[in-house]
């Protein structure tokens, strides 16, 4: 189970996130809702353990949450100068070259795998990015975090999208920032965040 208790982030005078509560059980995806600045990404950040809380606690089953998860997000991009497939295989430590064309594969990326990320339109390379992400999950990753994971996406892409979740519910959890109502259809529950004052 995620689990957050009163978690707070200030960043310098502002505060972000003010005494967050919440639990996320195995097996579900929860949406993260709120006006942009509220600090949805931030509280994927927080869980990902990429800032600290300025207060509270976050854990997974009691245990620091951060090397159990696996991020997509627009600020954590692929490696322009790189192409599809070696970007998969920088992430992928050592996984043979047939297992992550397969990977390729579910994500629509196989006859892409030679291009360079800096080449692909927005809406593939955020496919490369959650392809990514998805890799991390399948060797592991118990916590899924998608920040705006369909921006960019055509219909093809979020189906895409929507079969990981599904996938990532039978080995963890997923938490999705999101202020797209499509997205709602695949999430059991919401964590609203407000813009602490």
């Amino acid at each position: 189970m995620l689990q957050a208790t009163r978690l707070s982030k200030r960043f310098g005078n502002r505060v972000v996130l003010r005494d967050l509560n919440f639990e996320v059980a195995r097996g579900s995806c929860a949406a993260v809702v709120g006006f942009n600045g509220a600090g949805k990404s931030t509280l994927l950040r927080l869980v990902a353990g990429l800032v600290s809380p300025s207060r509270g606690e976050i854990s997974w089953d009691g245990a620091r949450t951060r090397s159990f998860c696996a991020l997509a997000a627009p600020d954590a991009p692929v490696y322009r100068e790189l192409s599809c497939l070696e970007n998969l295989q920088f992430f992928s430590r050592g996984a043979s070259i047939s297992r992550l064309k397969t990977h390729l594969e579910t994500w629509q990326l196989g006859a892409r795998e030679r291009d360079l990320a800096g080449d692909l339109s927005s809406g593939l390379r955020v496919r490369l990015g959650l392809c990514v992400a998805d890799w991390f999950c399948e060797n592991g990753a118990p916590i899924l975090l998608l920040d705006e994971p369909s921006a960019n996406l055509d219909d093809a892409g979020r189906e895409l999208v929507g079969a990981m979740i599904a996938r990532q519910k039978s080995r963890g959890i997923v938490l999705l920032a999101t202020n797209d109502s499509r997205d709602f259809e695949w999430c059991q529950s919401r964590i609203v965040v407000h813009q602490a004052m």
